[in-house]
Order: C-alpha cells, then sequence, then structure tokens
C-alpha cells in the first residue's frame, strides 16, 4: 500500500501526458481524437458536444490502457521466470530506469531514442464512429514517441523488477490513469484549451527535468540497493500515524 513505486507511475503518466513535445499540440491533438475541435465548441454550446467529448475519451483512454497493462504484465512475467536472477534484474532495471531518467531530464542525450516510430492509423478506421478513439489509443500505447518512450521505459522497468505479473499490470494502470484523468480534463474545457495551454507549456520544461531527475534517483536507488529503505521509510510514517498492518 505504501509503495513508492505507484505514485511515481502515476505522476509518470501525468508528465507523459504533459511531456514537452505534446503540450503545444494538446489542442489539436484531443480534437483528432474525439472528432471534436476548439473551433467547434467555440461555434456551438458545449451541450452539443459532450457525449462526443467523454465518450471518445474514454474509448481512447481504455485502447491505451489495456495496451499498457499488457505490456506490464509481460515485463513483470518476464522478470518473475528470471527471478533466480534477482541481483541481476535489480541492477539492471536501475541502470536502465537511471539512463532513462536522465535522458528525458535532457542530460544524457540518446540519439537511438530520438527516434520516433509512428504508427499510421488507416483512412478506415474513420468510419468506425467510437471504435476509431479506441484505436487511436491502441496505436498510441504502442508508438515511440521520444519524450514520452524514456518515461514509459523507466515504469515498464520497475514493473519489470516488481516481482509478480500483478503488481505490473497494477503499475501500469496507474501510469494509465495517470495520462487519463489530463486528458478527460483538456477534452472538457478544450474550448477554453488555447488559453490555458501557453501557460502550462511555461512550466512544462523545468517539471519534465524534475521528473527526469526523480526517475533518475529512483534507478540509483535501486541499483545501489538503497530502494528498499525508502519504502522502510515509508511505512514508518504509516505506523506513527496510527495505520497498523493485519
Amino acid at each position: 500500500m505504501f509503495d513508492i513505486n505507484f505514485p511515481v507511475a502515476f505522476g509518470a503518466g501525468v508528465v507523459s501526458f504533459f511531456a514537452p513535445c505534446v503540450v503545444p499540440l494538446l489542442p489539436a491533438y484531443v480534437g483528432y481524437v474525439t472528432g471534436v475541435s476548439a473551433k467547434d465548441l467555440k461555434a456551438s454550446n458545449f451541450g452539443k458536444y459532450r457525449t462526443q467529448l467523454i465518450v471518445s475519451s474514454l474509448f481512447y483512454i481504455i485502447g491505451f490502457s489495456i495496451i499498457f497493462v499488457i505490456l506490464g504484465t509481460a515485463a513483470a512475467g518476464l522478470g518473475q521466470s528470471l527471478r533466480q536472477f534477482d541481483n541481476i534484474i535489480r541492477i539492471a532495471g536501475g541502470a536502465l530506469i537511471l539512463v532513462l531518467g536522465l535522458n528525458f531530464a535532457g542530460f544524457l542525450p540518446i540519439p537511438a531514442l530520438a527516434k520516433e516510430r509512428k504508427f499510421k492509423v488507416p483512412t478506415w478506421v474513420n468510419k468506425l464512429g467510437y471504435g476509431r478513439a479506441f484505436l487511436v489509443g491502441v496505436v498510441f500505447a504502442v508508438a515511440w514517441t521520444p519524450c514520452v518512450g524514456a518515461v514509459l521505459g523507466s515504469i515498464l522497468a520497475l514493473a519489470a523488477i516488481s516481482g509478480t505479473a500483478t503488481t505490473g499490470a497494477s503499475l501500469l494502470l496507474v501510469y494509465s490513469l495517470g495520462i487519463s484523468i489530463p486528458f478527460m480534463l483538456v477534452s472538457l474545457t478544450l474550448a477554453q484549451a488555447p488559453k490555458y495551454i501557453p501557460a502550462i507549456s511555461r512550466y512544462i520544461g523545468p517539471i519534465s527535468k524534475i521528473a527526469g531527475l526523480i526517475l533518475a534517483a529512483l534507478g540509483l536507488l535501486l541499483l545501489t540497493n538503497t530502494y528498499r529503505f525508502v519504502n522502510a521509510w515509508l511505512f514508518e510514517i504509516a505506523f506513527s500515524l496510527g495505520y497498523q498492518i493485519k
């Protein structure tokens, strides 16, 4: 219950959604997913598009969440099958998270991670109604975006060393939730997005650096096997607040 992995996974999801290369495109991107643009909302009242915005957003969220949970389950399952090499997995996972965190923070550029891999959505998908938003969500989860991939890779590494497939799936579900909540909020305030997106853009650079450094610190803790002391400290705080494990 006090595993620091889960708040880290949720925060990573939020940071992934508000990544520097994503924020300027948010109104257009959300409009593409939902089929409703900020211009449409300005030309008509919100009530006309409420159902389309909510249902399309939910289908999109379900699409990428399913893929992320499958990836998390697979990563944890792989780690579990290699449990006899537990220390090696921990060290390798910690080193990977450390490198990816520094990469996301901008301190360790890696050209191979800067290459974008895209999956083009075929035109017939546009005829699927809300199913289109679901498939766009699936494509989002399997495509590689440089400024998001490093964070996702870090959470998958955490899933691999988490111990069980259930924990790995839960981590990626929490990561998906971190993306889903701000996506839904932007969808429901899309008409005002052009006003507040520039304000968010001013702070997203420093926030991304901080998030990357937090991931790097987490990787270092795993690499040096001092990560367990953080969870122990969280348990001590819980006990001091009166929480008892039964």
